[in-house]
């Protein structure tokens, strides 16, 4: 399930695999558009913004919308943001207990 709290989770993890640290600030709010589509806009500190929208443009099927240092997703999107930190978990996970 999307949740604002999931995807501040996922880009937080995306951000110690891409950066080293996770930032201690990432800002997700929630909103409904004119089409009734749920838009998720995360704003991610400077130090490792680039570095976490390089790594999801290299990894998911879909363009990064970066307006004004905020990151907009659709639910879709957001979706294939958490799926992406999942997966890297579960093998981060897999590596350490080899």
């Amino acid at each position: 399930m999307v949740t604002t709290v999931s995807i501040r989770l996922a880009l937080r993890k995306l951000a110690e695999i891409t950066c080293g640290m996770a930032p201690s600030l990432i800002r997700v709010t929630a909103r409904v558009d004119a089409t009734g589509r749920r838009i998720y806009t995360a704003s991610i500190p400077w130090e490792c913004r680039y570095e976490i929208c390089c790594y999801l443009k290299a990894h998911l099927d879909f363009e990064i919308d970066l307006h004004c240092g905020l990151l907009i997703l659709t639910e879709e999107q957001a979706g294939g943001v958490l799926k992406l930190a999942n997966n890297r978990q579960v093998e981060q996970s897999k590596s350490d207990a080899d």
